[in-house]
């Protein structure tokens, strides 16, 4: 009977299929339909890649020889960690690629609103920079020039607080790169993590809007529905600071457009980085585009040229060494 590595979640199933072989002396297996998960729990499994589904003791009691758990993310909170632990099952985390770009992408405009990035870029293009040291005290040019010398909008981000709206894959990917950077995280989410993913950042749970109230930059990271739907909106912005930068890298809609254009004209807020917008491509028309305190993004968060099949080959590259002696490229912060 050959050994064989069970993929838990059943949107993994065409990657499961097309990788079958890929390891010697291994079978892949996958769930058609997350309904199938539990009929193919068994004692022949010695490897567990999970992404979404849930690995409690429950589904641990059935795999009497598992040997090593992955969770395909390093937002593990679907893993019941002290029963792998108590299991003896070796458990560890694997770097997503998909996640792992938007949350790039929204360092990547927290430190572009940070550094005023639009405006010294258009004090360079604009040709003005090069009249520096040419009579200061009559030159307009000058002035601009050294605009960005004087510019109260440019600042370090460490020591600032970022609130993050939503803690999947994407919004803990984000907290660690913030964190490294010397920011402090806050978030909000419905169901609050794991004590040992909060403490591994570190994070502080608050409510959405006491965690408005005090960050200075807030990212909003959850999923579009209709319990999200304008879930930010003027009385939202009310409740920010005056100085409070918005990035939004999940989905148009979870924003009052209207009520953010306002905000940002009105100063109810400093300025706001956007890769989405309520209608996409974004209108030419759209006051957004006419704003020096924004800077826009065509969509682009998730443009990550890893696919599902080359997440799950890094997953089953990863059970490879670790099963062969290897250290984790990514080990899990928990006591395993």
């Amino acid at each position: 009977m050959s050994q064989k590595i069970l993929i838990a979640d059943s949107e993994h199933a065409p990657a499961c299929d097309e990788l079958q072989g890929y390891l010697d002396g291994y079978e892949l297996i996958c769930p058609a339909t997350n309904d199938d998960f539990p009929d193919l729990l068994s004692s022949d499994v010695v490897g567990l890649i999970a992404q979404d589904q849930k690995i409690d003791a429950a589904v641990l009691k059935k795999l009497t020889n598992l040997e090593l758990a992955l969770s395909l993310g390093r937002n593990h909170s679907n893993f019941d960690v002290n029963a792998i632990n108590d299991q003896g099952v070796k458990f560890s985390t694997v770097w997503r690629k998909g996640p792992n770009c938007v949350a790039e992408l929204a360092m990547t405009l927290i430190l572009s609103m940070s550094k005023d990035l639009l405006i010294s870029h258009e004090s360079v293009a604009s040709g003005a920079y090069r009249y520096r040291g040419i009579h200061p005290e009559q030159s307009e040019q000058w002035k601009m020039a050294f605009h960005w010398m004087k510019n109260e909008n440019v600042h370090e981000v460490y020591g600032k607080r970022l609130g993050i709206v939503g803690l999947g894959e994407i919004g803990y990917e984000l907290a660690i790169r913030a964190s490294v950077m010397g920011m402090g995280v806050s978030y909000y989410k419905r169901t609050r993590l794991p004590q040992d993913l909060e403490q591994a950042v570190p994070l502080e749970f608050m409510s959405l809007n006491e965690m408005l109230a005090s960050s200075d930059y807030i990212c909003l990271a959850v999923p579009h529905t209709p319990n999200t739907e304008k879930m930010i909106g003027a009385s939202e912005f009310e409740i920010m600071k005056d100085d409070a930068i918005l990035i939004n890298i999940c989905r148009g809609g979870v924003v009052d457009e209207t009520a953010m254009i306002n905000a940002l004209l009105q100063g109810q807020i400093k300025g706001a980085g956007l890769d989405v917008f309520d209608y996409e491509p974004l209108p030419a028309d759209s006051p957004l585009t006419m704003l020096d305190n924004v800077i826009l993004t065509p969509h682009i968060g998730g443009g990550s040229g890893t696919t599902r099949t080359g997440e799950i080959q890094m997953a089953i590259d990863e059970f490879s060494c670790i099963i062969g002696g290897s250290s984790p490229r990514w080990p899990a912060k928990v006591n395993v």
